[in-house]
């Protein structure tokens, strides 16, 4: 499996599906990877998902703490990623919540 570092995404086919980026490499145990996109209500649960199964993982908000004070917490919406080295685990934990998370 190859990985896009600029991305934190899996290349299956020699090429970021993202960026289009071809200078991929090797997925590393502990490189972070894309898991999933969710928004303020449900990022709380897969934050207790992955906490209550040690997964660590990031979880970054697209608006920042400025535009959601304006907008409101509802409106934001976080992408998690996880080590490759949890993100079958983590994939199969989401199927279990939510139809729509296919497993790779």
């Amino acid at each position: 499996m190859l990985y896009c570092e600029k991305c934190m995404l899996l290349a299956p086919d020699n090429v970021c599906s993202s960026c289009k980026n071809r200078n991929v490499r090797d997925v590393k145990e502990n490189d972070p990877v894309y898991l999933t996109t969710k928004d303020a209500i449900w990022s709380g649960v897969i934050e207790d998902m992955l906490t209550k199964n040690n997964i660590p993982y990031l979880k970054n908000g697209f608006f920042g703490a400025g535009i959601t004070s304006t907008m409101g917490y509802s409106m934001e919406m976080y992408k998690f990623y996880v080590p490759f080295g949890a993100y079958k685990k983590s994939k199969e934990l989401l199927s279990d919540i939510f139809i729509d998370e296919v497993s790779d």
